[in-house]
């Protein structure tokens, strides 16, 4: 008896210190450590109200696919990216054991759900994203928007309205086009998926760069027209042979920088889950090493990851991999504050 009363306390003991150490958060209402609670990147603060905004960084979806030429489903990016993110959520911070670095670490992020969508009213949407964006940039926060189809790049790039800025395209497409619009037509012009480069090269003080464009998922016709816009193209072939360096050399010092990934950037291989893949794409190193460069050459006013289609992936590793890009970017941007927590 007295045996049975000795371990029933020891155990008792343990589960206590146990539970003390895990810190979880007491009542029904928990975050539920990485896979419960509401969906928001990275378990970030959900907050409803633009103007309410405190942060660093703000994550806002885009749940539009009505721009695709082929296979639908990148509307539910928004939504798998934030699942894929939650393998990354409740850390202070990220630790590189290559390189043994911090980053990000006393950083503020925010998740302010989706723009509504308004179906079949493209305008109306691509109305909603610009505004949404030019309030997140007066509260003097960094947007990173998830796509969404790539068309959703031009309302949110039409948000900006800065003197100079430098736009690194990562894609496996060109998405040169289409008739450009006219200067009078940009407020209001709505877009697809691949002539959305067509259309921001129309924006007052803007230069393209295009990384990743590959194999015969071209023609010659876009080619003319981003050559025509002004934009360097760098396949990814070139990178293959010639290493990352050709295309990080291509990115002029600039004083603006804004970054669009189209996942399929990548070798399907890596990133199944989006609507137009083309083989013999870039390793993820290969990406990650130079979004985490594109810093040393202007301030990143922000991002956006589009084109992931989770109808194709079921295994989710697309969606991961793009919440990896994403603090791969912003972890080069954001030097860590303060020590870690234990």
């Amino acid at each position: 008896m007295k045996r049975s009363v000795f371990t029933s306390l020891f155990w008792l003991v343990t589960v206590l210190a146990a539970s003390a150490q895990t810190k979880r958060v007491p009542g029904p209402l928990g975050h539920g450590q990485e896979f419960g609670g509401i969906r928001t990147f990275l378990h970030a603060p959900y907050v409803d109200d633009i103007e309410k905004v405190n942060a660093d960084i703000v994550v806002m979806g885009v749940p539009f696919d009505e721009g695709t030429t082929a296979r639908s489903g990148a509307r539910y990016g928004p939504r798998d990216i934030r699942e894929g993110s939650l393998i990354y959520a409740g850390t202070n911070g990220f630790f590189y054991i290559d390189g043994e670095q911090w980053v990000l670490r006393g950083t503020k992020w925010v998740d302010v759900g989706d723009v509504d969508v308004e179906p079949m009213e493209p305008g109306i949407t691509f109305g909603r994203v610009t505004e949404a964006v030019r309030a997140i940039r007066r509260r003097n926060a960094l947007p990173v928007t998830l796509g969404g189809d790539h068309s959703i790049t031009f309302p949110v790039i039409r948000a900006y309205g800065l003197p100079s800025l430098t736009v690194v395209h990562f894609d496996a497409h060109l998405d040169s086009y289409g008739d450009p619009p006219s200067r009078d037509a940009i407020p209001t012009f709505v877009t697809d998926h691949g002539s959305w480069v067509s259309a921001v090269a129309q924006l007052p003080g803007v230069k393209i760069i295009q990384i990743g464009m590959r194999g015969i998922a071209n023609d010659e016709q876009g080619l003319t027209l981003s050559r025509k816009y002004g934009a360097i193209v760098i396949t990814s072939e070139q990178i293959h042979r010639n290493g990352i360096q050709s295309a990080l050399s291509a990115i002029p010092k600039s004083e603006n920088i804004y970054v669009t990934i189209d996942i399929d950037v990548l070798d399907p291989a890596l990133a199944p889950g989006t609507g137009t893949v083309e083989i013999g794409g870039l390793t993820f190193q290969q990406l990650s090493d130079m979004l985490r460069a594109i810093p040393s050459k202007g301030r990143l006013v922000g991002m956006d990851v589009v084109e992931v289609n989770p109808y194709y992936d079921p295994t989710g590793v697309t969606a991961q991999t793009a919440a990896r890009l994403i603090i791969d970017l912003l972890g080069a941007v954001f030097p860590s504050k303060g020590p870690a927590l234990p």
